[in-house]
């Protein structure tokens, strides 16, 4: 690419941004309609345009070279900044314009408590020619998209505070410990065990919670696997070898066909807290603050305060 920025760049850096979100070329291809084939001539354009080799892909997976990393960064402030534009130019003559990209953590759907689809109906009856792109993404992914710029909203469960970031809470959802049915505890469950009996057992553990964001109980399992989706979770709990905390909304279908069963939920359960996170109040644009607006009207008040990680022994 020498000299000025084309339309062709756009559109090729945009595929590169698709290609890079999804993790490959093969996994871009439903999200570009497009095939594999094309995606790789594209990218290939590409890398010539730009005089630089963006990133690697084979039988070991995809992964960005140096120079990727840094056209990836690029692309998000570059994309964000036109959005930016669109917005202040539609605002200027009293419209609101543009795309709004949120983030929110795996397995939220299923809980009747986040009202985002009450929200987004909400918020384009307004009557805005915007855009809306979301995300579904493991939890440790949520917060770093909004930090990265990929994002203008993040939703989830965050256990601990990142710089620049601010966080609004949602609604609580409750957390059992859960065992599947080839484990053995399981036809003991949920409550004709002992807690030290627990804490034998192999743990699956949340890889988006550090050992200082738990509670002091959790500290005692005996951590066998680790996974940082919920899917992830209860596919470990599935195979009997492990226990695992899961969010009771995300839970429930298994629960119900009995493939697995919480543990002690009386007294190792809790509530957790789910918030969005955005940047700073100062950096929000006219779209986002009318969604943020939408957002908390369809969710009844929660006091943050009243809720932490896990309750002590």
């Amino acid at each position: 690419m020498r000299g000025s920025v084309s339309d062709i760049d756009i559109r090729l850096l945009r595929v590169f941004m698709t290609v890079v979100r999804c993790g490959g070329f093969a996994a871009s291809q439903s999200a570009l309609n497009v095939s594999q084939a094309n995606i790789s001539m594209q990218m290939k354009q590409l890398e010539e345009r730009l005089g630089v080799t963006l990133c690697h892909r084979g039988r070991s997976g995809f992964w960005l070279t140096s120079e990727g990393k840094d056209v990836f960064e690029a692309c998000q402030t570059l994309f964000r900044s036109i959005d930016e534009f669109r917005s202040s130019v539609a605002a200027s003559s009293g419209r609101l314009s543009g795309r709004l990209h949120v983030s929110v953590v795996d397995g939220s759907v299923f809980s009747e408590n986040l009202r985002l689809h009450e929200a987004i109906r909400d918020f384009k009856e307004q009557g805005n020619n915007s855009e809306v792109v979301l995300y579904v993404v493991a939890t440790n992914e949520v917060e770093q998209m909004v930090l990265d710029g990929a994002c203008d909203m993040g939703i989830g469960f965050f256990p601990a505070r990142r710089q620049g970031l601010e966080y609004q809470p949602l609604f609580t959802s409750g957390m059992n410990l859960y065992c599947g049915r080839q484990h053995p505890l399981f036809e003991r469950a949920p409550d004709n065990i002992d807690l030290e009996e627990v804490f034998t057992e192999e743990h699956a553990a949340r890889g988006y919670v550090s050992t200082t964001q738990l509670p002091s109980f959790e500290r005692k399992f005996l951590v066998g696997a680790s996974a940082s989706t919920v899917e992830g979770l209860v596919t470990l709990i599935l195979s009997g070898k492990y226990t695992a905390y899961l969010p009771y909304h995300y839970a429930r279908h298994w629960v119900e066909t009995d493939e697995i069963r919480p543990i002690l939920p009386e007294k190792i359960g809790y509530n957790c807290l789910y918030e969005f996170t955005t940047k700073t109040a100062n950096k929000r644009s006219q779209l986002l603050n009318l969604f943020i607006e939408k957002l908390v009207s369809v969710h009844p008040q929660v006091a943050g305060d009243k809720f932490q990680i896990g309750t002590d022994i």
